[in-house]
């Protein structure tokens, strides 16, 4: 039978060597969100209805977006892209010397144990931390090799050329600050170079279906607007190639969104995407070693060498090589007037399926003891994600439960009724869904 009501959800913890990602709708296989004893993934393929007609005729049978937040132990600092134009062997021998540089490194490091290999790795981090920030252009080869001393002799032409590197690399990309950023939502398209501080140098796999969801969301929006019924935005949809071009993709694609908010203080990076797990790392500065059952080793690609030429290369094959101007990926949040009163403020941050058909996202902030009437979208599912704050939420049968920010929610399309949230103290939630035919707030 299917689920008639909202319901909450268990995020996953995923610790990574660079901090933590907190999974929190996720219907992925290897780390559903929890829904009591069931995971997610479990609840939606035994009843599909609960995403919507409209979000399973757009984007299939499978919950197509999820939330990621994520804590990193480094800078708040990104790579966004290219900010100009570069010759792509050029970059590729680049990025093949890195690779090169770190074999090196690995074979002049001797780590016996664990213990030698987490010490070594803290001197390491710190030294990449600093090196990050100044864009890999401060001389101090000769101490950190002297640092490095108790686990390996004679690095010092290795980590003077590693960073003479990868300040080549980083030159070619844009670089953001994130506290800077606050508040705004960066969208990174699959196949634009990125990197949060911290992680991987990398890029997701391409959407196929994109252009042509693209133009089918922009004319079923025109023709709903118009008054078209629901059978012809059905019949539009059933017409159009996208199913077609979605399964020629090569990888799940994912684009993905960066949403850093201020949180007591610390700055977190929320980050709703499609849902796919894919990436291609292409080079790894931060953490490229990791300790496994035979000793260090590398943390991408091969467990000896790393990525190999041919890996590199196959991978950029589909990357976007072409310059990015940052304030074609940002998106400033937009206060919804006609939804926004006392104590409540209705932000969009991104609802523009012509540009973004992948996911929607609005903000809503509510003041201690304000309350919201919400709904989702006509045929699509909604998720909840509290950042800061708690809220009561209840339906027409009365309370569901508490939200907060390790206890999330997830509202099925087919909830009749809509739902109310109580805020308990000032409380920043995200509505997060997919778009539709219809140019529909999330309701009030």
């Amino acid at each position: 039978m299917t689920v008639q009501r909202p319901f909450l959800l268990t995020p996953v913890e995923m610790r990574k060597s660079w901090g933590t990602e907190h999974w929190l709708n996720s219907a992925r296989p290897e780390a559903p969100a929890g829904v009591g004893e069931l995971g997610l993934d479990a609840l939606v393929a035994a009843d599909p209805a609960l995403l919507g007609e409209w979000a399973r005729l757009l984007f299939g049978d499978e919950l197509p977006i999820f939330t990621k937040l994520l804590r990193a132990d480094f800078p708040p600092l990104v790579h966004v892209g290219f900010s100009r134009a570069v010759d792509a062997e050029v970059f590729l021998q680049w990025l093949y010397e890195e690779q090169t540089l770190l074999c090196e490194l690995l074979a002049q490091l001797v780590l016996p144990d664990e213990v030698a290999f987490v010490r070594y790795a803290e001197v390491y981090a710190r030294w990449a931390t600093a090196q990050g920030q100044s864009a890999w252009r401060i001389h101090d080869e000769t101490q950190i090799a002297k640092q490095l001393e108790p686990w390996g002799h004679g690095l010092l032409q290795t980590l003077s050329m590693l960073r003479e590197n990868r300040a080549r690399i980083v030159d070619v990309l844009n670089e953001v600050d994130l506290r800077k950023e606050a508040g705004n939502m960066l969208l990174t398209s699959a196949g634009m170079l990125h990197a949060i501080f911290g992680l991987s140098h990398q890029f997701h796999a391409l959407d196929q279906s994109r252009e042509s969801l693209e133009t089918l969301l922009g004319e079923l929006r025109r023709r709903a607007d118009a008054g078209a019924s629901e059978a012809e935005l059905r019949a539009l949809a059933a017409a159009s190639d996208v199913d077609t071009l979605r399964a020629a993709n090569r990888d799940a694609p994912k684009n993905e969104g960066w949403l850093p908010l201020v949180v007591g203080g610390d700055l977190v990076l929320v980050e709703p995407q499609q849902s796919s797990d894919t990436t291609y790392s292409i080079a790894d500065f931060y953490t490229p070693f990791v300790w496994g059952d035979a000793g260090a080793r590398f943390r991408k690609g091969d467990a000896k060498h790393g990525l190999s030429e041919r890996d590199l290369r196959t991978q950029l094959a589909v990357a976007d090589a072409s310059p990015t101007r940052v304030d074609e990926v940002r998106r400033r949040p937009i206060r919804v007037a006609s939804r926004s009163k006392d104590g409540v403020t209705l932000l969009r941050l991104v609802d523009d399926p012509e540009r973004w058909p992948f996911f929607t996202t609005y903000q809503l902030e509510l003041a201690a003891g304000a309350v919201w009437h919400g709904d989702h979208a006509r045929g699509a599912f909604q998720q909840l994600v509290v950042v800061t704050g708690a809220l009561v939420l209840a339906d027409a049968h009365g309370p569901v439960g508490t939200l907060d920010a390790k206890t999330p929610a997830f509202v099925p399309a087919s909830v009749v009724g809509g739902y109310t949230l109580t805020a308990r103290v000032s409380t920043t939630v995200l509505l997060l869904s997919v778009p539709g035919p219809y140019r529909e707030f999330p309701q009030d």
